[in-house]
């Protein structure tokens, strides 16, 4: 008797729902899935990068929590690989994702060097804007508004540009400063980007 009262005591919390999953169950089924053997290249609080390893040379923004994914370098063209273009770096800031990549210049043609290497900022579901920039260009920072701020070599010393957001998408961007820029004081806080030109402390507002 008492097996039988437990029993319907059981079936009457499913009916009004007493063991229906609870929040934690429920969000599971929203987080980012990265495939079996796939790269993860950058993760924040919104936004996850991963390489997908069962395509070429192909990558993904999973979109926290709904797990939406969208690729990377060309988001109008879903899941087409894009052969020879090789993500090396990536920066997270809000929704969107900076990165540099290089290619062969049978890809580009405007490339005169072979391998060739970009930075670029892109917002899933939206177009990617970039810049060419040298081998060696690897100081790079990004805002949560959408803007890059980068360092390319040029003789006699750096170039500091910046693309995107108010500053529009036309490369090379903006050029903001030129000379004896040290690279180590490159940075980007929130919206304020921050370096020394021969000594001198110097701030540029990305917010436009």
């Amino acid at each position: 008797m008492l097996k039988v009262a437990s029993l319907a005591f059981v079936v009457a919390l499913l009916a009004v729902g007493g063991l229906a999953p609870g929040p934690a169950v429920a969000a599971k089924h929203k987080r980012c899935r990265v495939p079996h053997g796939a790269k993860v290249l950058a993760k924040s609080r919104r936004l996850l990068v991963y390489k997908d390893n069962r395509f070429e040379d192909i990558y993904f923004f999973c979109v926290r929590p709904n797990g939406r994914r969208v690729t990377l370098l060309e988001p109008h063209v879903e899941f087409q690989p894009i052969v020879g273009q090789v993500v090396v770096e990536v920066r997270l800031a809000g929704r969107y994702a900076a990165y540099r990549y290089r290619y062969h210049n049978n890809s580009q043609p405007s490339c005169s060097a072979s391998p060739c290497y970009r930075v670029g900022i892109n917002r899933p579901g939206g177009t990617p804007v970039e810049a060419d920039v040298g081998q060696n260009d690897t100081t790079f920072g990004l805002t949560a508004g959408g803007v890059l701020a980068w360092l390319t070599a040029v003789p006699g010393g750096e170039e500091l540009h910046v693309l995107g957001g108010p500053f529009g998408a036309q490369a090379p961007g903006l050029g903001v400063d030129s000379g004896a820029i040290d690279p180590a004081s490159f940075s980007v806080q929130g919206t304020t980007l921050s370096w020394t030109n021969a000594g001198t402390p110097k701030t540029f507002s990305l917010s436009g």
